[in-house]
């Protein structure tokens, strides 16, 4: 059920409406919680609509590690159940690893290893402090599952990945959405100055 070759492109689930061609395309659910709570209250209802895809990405319900961990826990293995569902169901995932704090580190076992996994970070990197613990975090992911390939959405920087690099593990990066739209900002800013200059 998990994919073995990285898709296209990551497009996350409330930004479908952008993609071009499904079947060379993840979806993820790297975006607010409440915009895809109906498919974690009812997955059945959205098999035939994520089968369209080629691949979907691992269910994302955040597990802030400023939540009581038990809650913590409970998102974890909603995101599991619900991912381990779709694969059942004959769609290929990608399995999304997401921990809240350190003492969530045990869920790493209900991972399956040596294969293809997903990791998103944007929002996670940018307090320094933040960093530090999601790149232990992430050599920890790598120790553990030692996966063949990370597809990472969001910024890949050798400060959180460099170990997964040193160990050969393949890094697919791809641009959140955010990265693309600050992009696209720049590039019309740019074109602007260079208007006003002429």
């Amino acid at each position: 059920m998990v994919a073995t070759e990285p898709s296209k492109e990551i497009i996350q689930w409330d930004r479908r409406c952008d993609v071009v061609n499904p079947k060379e395309t993840a979806i993820s659910f790297y975006c607010q919680d409440p915009g895809f709570q109906p498919i974690l209250n009812n997955p059945q209802n959205y098999v035939e609509k994520l089968s369209q895809y080629g691949q979907v990405i691992g269910l994302d319900a955040s597990p802030y590690d400023n939540m009581p961990l038990v809650v913590q826990k409970s998102q974890i293995f909603l995101n599991l159940a619900c991912t381990y569902y779709y694969g059942s169901k004959g769609i290929k995932i990608i399995p999304n690893v997401r921990l809240g704090d350190n003492r969530t580190l045990f869920s790493l076992e209900a991972y399956p290893k040596h294969t293809l996994i997903a990791i998103g970070t944007h929002g996670f990197t940018k307090i320094l402090e933040n960093r530090h613990v999601f790149a232990e975090q992430v050599n920890k992911i790598v120790d553990e599952l030692e996966p063949a390939g990370i597809c990472v959405y969001g910024p890949a920087s050798d400060e959180i990945f460099g170990y997964a690099k040193s160990k050969g593990i393949p890094i697919y990066q791809y641009d959140s959405y955010t990265m693309k739209e600050n992009a696209k900002d720049k590039k019309r800013k740019l074109s602007r100055e260079s208007k006003d200059e002429g």
